[in-house]
């Protein structure tokens, strides 16, 4: 048995609700990426005619852009603007200094700029490695957490703390539900995709779609979107308060196990408790209705 087939069988021996069933939600999605390529060939054909908004960085209209080759861009201070549109590249981001003018002079402290860094220098991989140094500070910084979570509770009127319900689980909750949770951001998600699922899926895919390389273009194209759409679907993981359908949950957490190099990442490992998080929550909803 050859790897295609190998494969193909690997994927067909899973369940129905396993990461080739792509609900309703996810094929809009295939569709809004089909769009905004449409988009992004008429933003490259004016620009081709210099008919380039002043607005868009110039870098956003590059699709060969690397790391390697930004340059002097990475780490200089630009103007922004909130209709500027900014490249994603992976293993960098963007950092926004943004000011409001004084209510009394109508100055401001400096003009709207950002920057661009790379991550490599901060990781989760390089934090676990550091995580000696660094337990005494995340243990202030989850303190502090819990104790927000319980001046809330007073603020609301509680009378007493339920102290048997303290712990690292809730933490955890409560910052994956709030703005605070690791800044975990599209950029990030969309690097850990390309690193870690792109090239497992794509065989996966490919040979249950029975696609070679004598495939038509067409063919082709239909693969590229139905990754495209998983792909968005994970970086809807960035917002702390994403909404992601039951089967959408069920599909994305075979497609992590289905790949080795994901199963093993720390946001793989990562996603699939929140994404099973995600699913007895909804699970309850529905009980609760009955």
């Amino acid at each position: 048995m050859n790897a295609s087939s190998t494969l193909a069988s690997t994927l067909a021996s899973t369940s129905s609700t396993s990461s080739t069933q792509v609900s309703d939600e996810l094929a809009q999605e295939v569709a809004r990426l089909e769009l905004a390529k449409q988009q992004a060939a008429m933003v490259r054909a004016a620009a081709a005619q210099g008919k380039v908004t002043p607005m868009t960085d110039s870098l956003a209209m590059n699709e060969e852009l690397s790391l390697a080759g930004l340059g002097e861009e990475l780490g200089r201070f630009k103007a922004y603007d909130s209709q500027l549109v900014i490249a994603d590249i992976v293993g960098t981001r963007i950092i926004k200094c943004l000011y409001q003018k004084n209510p009394k002079t109508g100055n401001k402290a400096q003009e709207n700029s950002y920057v661009r860094i790379p991550t490599k220098h901060l990781t989760e991989e390089y934090i676990v490695s550091k995580i000696a140094e660094l337990s005494p500070y995340v243990l202030g910084w989850m303190q502090g957490i819990e104790e927000q979570i319980i001046r809330e509770q007073h603020k609301k009127g509680a009378l007493n703390v339920y102290t048997d319900g303290l712990g690292m689980d809730k933490l955890i909750a409560h910052l994956e539900e709030s703005s605070e949770g690791s800044h975990l951001n599209k950029d990030k998600i969309d690097a850990w995709f390309i690193a870690c699922v792109q090239d497992e899926l794509t065989a996966l895919f490919a040979a249950k779609m029975n696609l070679d390389e004598n495939s038509s273009e067409a063919e082709l194209e239909k693969l590229e979107l139905v990754l495209g759409a998983y792909k968005l679907k994970f970086c809807s993981l960035a917002g702390g308060k994403a909404f992601i359908k039951v089967e959408d949950c069920i599909a994305m957490i075979a497609v992590i196990k289905q790949c080795e190099v994901a199963t093993k990442s720390l946001l793989g490992i990562r996603f699939i408790a929140r994404l099973e998080k995600m699913q007895i929550k909804k699970d309850d909803n529905l009980l609760s209705l009955l």
